[in-house]
C-alpha cells in the first residue's frame, strides 16, 4: 500500500441467524488477531442511525465479505443490500463470498425457486395494496412493493454470479482460521492501491507548455526551480569568495613568522605540523555502532489503525516504501547492533528491538 494511504473499510453482510452469526463472530476475531477492524451492523451501526444509510454504506465497500444462507436470500435487509453492491458497479471483484453448505443455487432449477419466492412476495403485497379503498398515503408500502420486484427481476442474475464463484465451504474456512479470505483481500487491496498510485502519478506529469511562434516556454513550476538554482549557485560563489577572502588575510596577517594555521569548525582546535582533519574527527567524535551502507528491507506487522502512520527507528522517522492491510515496509541502513522501531498514536503505540540480519525480515510489533 503506498504512503500515508487510509486502510480502506471491509464489511460483512449477512443474515442474523445462528449460523451467520457465528461465522461473522468467527471472521471479526480472526481478522482482528491480524490487526484489521471489520465493520459489522451490531458494533458500529449506533442507536438511533439510519438502516438504510448503513446498507448503502455496505453497497458502496470496496470490499464486502457475504455470508450467503437461505435466510440471506430471503430477506429484504440482505438483497437490498446485494443490489447496491450490484449497482455499485465491479460486482464480481468487490465481493468475497462465504457460502453456507444449506444453500442451493448451482442449478437453474434452484435459482427459479427463488426468482418465484421473491415473485410471490412481490404478489402478495400487491394483493395487499388493491384491498385498500384508498391508494393514497401508503409511502414505505409502495417501495417495498417496488423493492420486491427489483429483487424478483434481478435475483436469478446475482445467484448465477454466484454459483460461478468456487468458493471454500464454511468447515474449510473455519479450519484455516479465514486465512486464504484474508489473504485474498489484502491482494486486492495492494492491487487497487498501485492501480490508484500509478494513476495519481500520471495525473502529476505536466507537459511543458510550447507556443510555436515564441518558442518553449518554461512552467511556473520550472521557472521556481530554475531561480531556486541560481540562487544557490549564487549563495555558493559568494561563501567560496568569503572563504579565499578570509584566508588571504590569514596569511597576510602571520607572513611574519613564517608559520601559517588551519582553524577547524571549533577555535580551540589548532592543527600541530603532523596533525590531520581525520585524527580530530577519530578524537572528537563520540563512538556510535558500526552502520552498513547497505540498505535492507524491513516488513512491520502492526494493527490496521495504525498502518498510515509514521514509523521511527532509532529515534529517526523511518523511510516507508510501502503500506498494507496491516503492514508497514521500511528501509534502513543496517547496523552493528538492534534498531529500535516505534510507532504511535495517541495513547496507542507499537515497539519493538530487533537485530537486522538480512533483507527481507518480517515481525510484529508489540502494541498497548
Amino acid at each position: 500500500m503506498p504512503k500515508n494511504s487510509v486502510i480502506p473499510a471491509i464489511y460483512i453482510s449477512y443474515a442474523w441467524n445462528p449460523e451467520s452469526d457465528a461465522i461473522a463472530e468467527s471472521v471479526e476475531k480472526e481478522f482482528q488477531k491480524w490487526g484489521v477492524r471489520i465493520i459489522r451492523d451490531k458494533n458500529d451501526l449506533k442507536y438511533k442511525e439510519r438502516l438504510k444509510d448503513f446498507m448503502k454504506a455496505i453497497g458502496r465497500g470496496k470490499y464486502v465479505i457475504l455470508i450467503i444462507s437461505n435466510r440471506y436470500l430471503k430477506s429484504e435487509n440482505c438483497m437490498f443490500e446485494l443490489l447496491q453492491i450490484f449497482k455499485n458497479q465491479d460486482f464480481y471483484e468487490r465481493i468475497f463470498p462465504v457460502v453456507l453448505e444449506e444453500v442451493k443455487i448451482s442449478k437453474a432449477t434452484d435459482r427459479i425457486e427463488l426468482v418465484k419466492y421473491w415473485e410471490n412476495e412481490a404478489d402478495n403485497l400487491d394483493g395487499k395494496i388493491r384491498e385498500l379503498k384508498k391508494l393514497s398515503n401508503i409511502q414505505g408500502v409502495t417501495d417495498d412493493l417496488n423493492l420486491y420486484t427489483e429483487i424478483r427481476n434481478n435475483i436469478a442474475k446475482l445467484t448465477n454470479i454466484l454459483k460461478d464463484i468456487y468458493y471454500l465451504n464454511t468447515e474449510q474456512h473455519i479450519s484455516s482460521n479465514f486465512k486464504q479470505l484474508y489473504d485474498l483481500i489484502e491482494a486486492k487491496i495492494e492491487k487497487d492501491s498501485s492501480i490508484e498510485d500509478n494513476a495519481s502519478e500520471t495525473k502529476e506529469i505536466s507537459k511543458p507548455e510550447q507556443d510555436e511562434s515564441e518558442g518553449y516556454k518554461p512552467s511556473k513550476g520550472t521557472k521556481k526551480a530554475i531561480i531556486s538554482f541560481v540562487g544557490l549557485i549564487a549563495i555558493i560563489l559568494t561563501v567560496q569568495f568569503i572563504s579565499k577572502a578570509s584566508f588571504s588575510d590569514k596569511e597576510h596577517n602571520d607572513g611574519n613568522n613564517g608559520e601559517s594555521e588551519i582553524t577547524t569548525g571549533d577555535p580551540s582546535l589548532v592543527l600541530e605540523e603532523n596533525d590531520t582533519p581525520e585524527a580530530i574527527n577519530e578524537s572528537t567524535e563520540e563512538k556510535s555502532p558500526l552502520v552498513s551502507s547497505i540498505k535492507y528491507d524491513v516488513t512491520l506487522v502492526v494493527p490496521s489503525i495504525l498502518v498510515k502512520e509514521d514509523v521511527y527507528i532509532d529515534n529517526k522517522q523511518a523511510e516507508v516504501i510501502n503500506r498494507s492491510l496491516n503492514t508497514i515496509t521500511v528501509r534502513l541502513r543496517k547496523k552493528s547492533s538492534s534498531h529500535h522501531f516505534e510507532i504511535k498514536k495517541g495513547s496507542q503505540s507499537c515497539i519493538a528491538d530487533k537485530m537486522i540480519e538480512k533483507d527481507s525480515m518480517r515481525f510484529a510489533m508489540l502494541c498497548d
